[in-house]
């Protein structure tokens, strides 16, 4: 009889044999293989096959390989690499130049220092200790560790000048042309109007010279055109700024923006890496063993890196809300865990410790363009600098020196932990009029920012200016410089500006902007403006109400106006796959003097790829002293790869009626041709696809853009200084045409136009079933058809791309034998654009 004890000793025993089951299959398999059985093949087939380079699965055939090389989990480039076998694995034969490219301190490191640029290393873990790289065939993606103590300081996200593309020399206009033809219903007058604005200019090495005018109507004149602006520039990458020459703004960091002719010299905060921008503070502590440090605000996860034993500071935050409580927590490598909290809070005007934004510039005052009844043209000379000092602290300070003009200007911004951030500044400004006057006064400014965690409240600014009279900016001085008594009756005494945001969770989120300006003169005018707005999602549904006061002390009204609008996704509803754009939209708008008006609009988008957008909207006004009036327009904006078109109609129904049209696009000139494209944003980078001889194909994530039938297309709009990856539609090839790689990455400069070149291969998809006596091909044989070339399946099948009319094949077979195929497309079915056929290889 089995007792109790019995079974749980003959359980005991079933498991212990069961463990050592497994654990002795697991040791068995350490070795992963391809299994030959699987594929089903007779004895004599396996006799004619040779897979030495199939059988093991992480077996790849040695040679160059363009790969995507990634260090520590950063993506870094892109390399075509040397690989070799090691083991079961390819290794990647690196350089001593590649590695300091990477970011490697080589001359630091014994094993490297005394090696040439071009000397190859073949085992990263012989020469950095620690370090380790792993090919992942299948995505063609190189993947580095090499420890944080053998790499430069540098800031995350950082891309060394030597990788910006300058781009190819071009000449360019981007046009925005429109035009209306109206008809007043009473009097039956019809009235035409034309406007054309263009931006133009040329590029060569890493100069770029704009022009920006525009072809209008004229009083009395007809039309004509006028030049606005003209200047030249080119980046200074030693001091990450950009020198300009020609007419401009001025830049307007810490004084008030004119228009001027001359020179500037400024710092460009887009030329510095993502995590050196904008205001972020500075993090320490200490580490007791190699650690992990975490930083986290609001639970969300901000940084995460290693550190070794001792003091670490971590400077290269991005930046992200004005202020707020960081999370830090640094985990031991032997299970300790500590964490502190660390306040913060940026300062209105500020920078990180250590940063420099400084402009200077210099020329006449005015524009040739335009030029006030009362301006003088006086030469000046203008400084602006701003300086992290502390963890917390910013220094700033300008000066404005002309003929007629001084002004200096200083100030601090301050970070005030868990009570906020504040900004001071003073100005002190003297001034000359044409009729020998002179004016001195001062201004004062206060800039405060704060959020509130614990409520969820954001007051993104508040702020307060004071100015006494006789405190003129240099705009105002000098374009009244002839008229003294004119400029006190706009001159500004104070300003003041408040903006809040609350999230209230499940009833929505409100804001509320208020601010009130006043101004020396005799008439002592004060205008006052409150803006409150709440909305909130009702399922898909979202409605929102405003209420706007603006009151004027100098008339003495007071304008209320009260908007609701509720926007309902009809499309999401209607559609059975719910993701119907057509989006239906109602308001009504309710002004203090009596008027209100219904506005009921449906808009959508249509076509493929979403290149048509339309709308319809109705329009109900009611007003106290007049009739209720209707009106109806209808508008549709089509993006095509060369040109924005745009036509609109509305009818004030018994009023009058307007027919208005617009085209937008650039035409570009470069070495390889002409080619249209949409408009070239002001400010970004372009690109230029060259996929010779194929036509009508698509670039992916841009909407409506597509190569001509040269095979060129112009991507209007990239983020310079930033890696950018252009990645073409392959389904959308020709039949006849393939591609050898569908992704480039570029990292261009601001507004440079760099080549994206698409190697493409002429000739057809072909898939073959090769026979030699016959029977077919043994799997795993290598066919060559000029630089294509591939490896047959079990059943001697074989897919190659880019294979012309006629062609004579090479196949190696695993005896070292050799035989041929004359490849003929005539004889060939085609089907879904891919040629089927059987031949023999003799």
């Amino acid at each position: 009889m089995l007792t109790f004890k019995k079974i749980c000793d003959w359980c005991f025993f079933v498991i212990c044999v069961m463990i050592s089951f497994v654990t002795l299959s697991l040791k068995a398999q350490d070795q992963l293989y391809f299994n030959i059985d699987s594929l089903n093949l007779s004895e004599a087939e396996r006799s004619r096959i040779d897979l030495s380079l199939l059988s093991s699965i992480d077996n790849q055939m040695p040679g160059e390989y363009d790969v995507h090389v990634w260090l520590n989990n950063q993506r870094v480039g892109d390399f075509t690499l040397n690989f070799i076998t090691c083991d079961a694995n390819l290794c990647a034969q690196l350089t001593a130049g590649i590695l300091k490219s990477l970011g490697v301190k080589v001359s630091a490191i014994s094993a490297l220092s005394g090696l040439a640029p071009e000397d190859v290393i073949s085992d990263i873990s012989k020469v950095i200790p620690g370090a380790l790289s792993q090919f992942d065939f299948s995505q063609s993606k190189l993947n580095i560790s090499i420890p944080q103590a053998a790499l430069d300081n540098q800031a995350r996200g950082y891309i060394p000048p030597e990788k910006w593309e300058h781009g190819l020399p071009m000449v360019f206009t981007s046009y925005s042309a429109s035009g209306s033809e109206s008809r007043q219903g009473k009097t039956g007058e019809n009235v035409s109007t034309q406007f054309i604005n263009l931006r133009s200019g040329a590029n060569y090495d890493q100069w770029r010279l704009r022009n920006e005018s525009y072809y209008s109507p004229s009083d009395g004149n007809g039309y004509q055109w006028k030049s606005m602006q003209t200047w030249l520039e080119r980046d200074i990458n030693a001091l990450s700024s950009r020198v300009r020459v020609g007419e401009g703004m001025s830049g307007g960091m810490l004084f008030n923006t004119f228009s001027y002719r001359g020179m500037s010299l400024a710092s460009q905060d887009e030329m510095l890496p993502d995590s050196m921008i904008g205001f972020a503070p500075e993090v320490r502590g200490v580490a007791i063993t190699n650690a992990t440090v975490e930083i986290r605000q609001n639970g969300n996860l901000l940084y995460e890196t290693f550190v070794s034993p001792g003091q670490f500071v971590i400077n290269d935050l991005y930046a992200v809300s004005t202020s707020g409580d960081l999370e830090v927590t640094i985990r031991e490598d032997n299970g300790e865990v500590r964490t502190y909290v660390q306040p913060f809070a940026a300062p209105p005007v500020s920078v990180r410790k250590g940063a420099l934004k400084y402009t200077v510039s210099g020329g006449e005052f005015g524009s040739s363009y335009y030029q006030q009844q009362h301006a003088v043209q006086q030469t000046f000379v203008q400084t602006e600098l701003l300086y992290g000092v502390f963890n917390s602290s910013s220094l700033y300070g300008g000066l404005i020196a002309a003929e007629h003009y001084r002004a200096g200007m200083v100030g601090v911004g301050q970070g005030l932990g868990q009570w906020g951030a504040l900004s001071l500044d003073a100005t002190q400004a003297d001034t000359s009029f044409s009729d020998g006057s002179k004016q001195q006064g001062q201004s004062w400014r206060m800039r405060y920012s704060k959020r509130f965690d614990n409520t969820k409240t954001n007051m993104t600014l508040a702020g307060y200016r004071y100015a006494t009279d006789g405190y003129y900016d240099f705009d105002a001085a000098s374009n009244n410089y002839y008229n003294s008594d004119r400029v006190a009756s706009y001159t500004l005494k104070s300003k003041s500006q408040l903006t809040l945001s609350q999230y209230m969770g499940d009833f929505g989120s409100i804001a509320v902007s208020a601010g009130q300006s006043e101004y020396w003169g005799a008439n002592q005018s004060k205008n006052r403006t409150i803006i409150g707005n709440w909305s909130r999602r009702f399922g898909a549904a979202t409605v929102s109400l405003a209420q706007s006061a603006d009151k004027n002390w100098n008339s003495g009204n007071t304008n209320h106006v009260t908007s609701v609008n509720i926007s309902l996704p009809i499309g999401k509803w209607l559609s059975p796959s719910g993701h119907d754009s057509l989006l239906l939209s109602n308001s009504v708008t309710y002004a203090g003097n009596g008027s209100t008006a219904f506005n009921s609009t449906i808009s959508g988008s249509a076509l493929e790829n979403s290149n048509l957008n339309y709308a319809l909207t109705q329009v109900h006004s009611t007003n106290r002293d007049t009739k209720d009036t209707n009106s109806t327009s209808l508008s549709a904006t089509y993006k095509g790869g060369s040109t924005t078109a745009s036509l609109g109609y509305s009818d004030l129904y018994g009023d009058s009626s307007r027919l208005n049209w617009g085209l937008r696009g650039s035409v570009v000139v470069h070495p390889y041709g002409v080619t249209l494209s949409q408009s070239l944003n002001e400010g970004s980078s372009y690109a230029l696809v060259r996929a010779p001889d194929a036509g009508g194909v698509k670039v992916k994530n841009r909407i409506g853009l597509t190569t001509d039938s040269r095979g060129y297309a112009v991507v209007p709009s990239l983020k310079p200084y930033r890696e950018n990856t252009i990645v073409i539609d392959t389904a959308t090839l020709p039949d006849d045409i393939d591609v050898t790689n569908a992704i480039k990455h570029t990292v261009p400069t601001r507004e440079a136009l760099v080549l994206t070149d698409f190697e493409t291969h002429i000739g057809y998809r072909v898939f073959l079933t090769l026979t030699r006596g016959g029977v077919p091909l043994p799997m795993g044989v290598m066919v060559k058809a000029g630089e294509n070339s591939g490896l047959t399946n079990e059943k001697g099948q074989i897919f190659l791309t880019g294979i012309p009319d006629k062609v004579k094949m090479q196949a190696t077979l695993a005896d070292g034998n050799v035989c041929q195929i004359l490849f003929d497309s005539a004889t060939a079915n085609k089907s879904n654009g891919i040629l089927i056929s059987n031949f023999e290889c003799t």
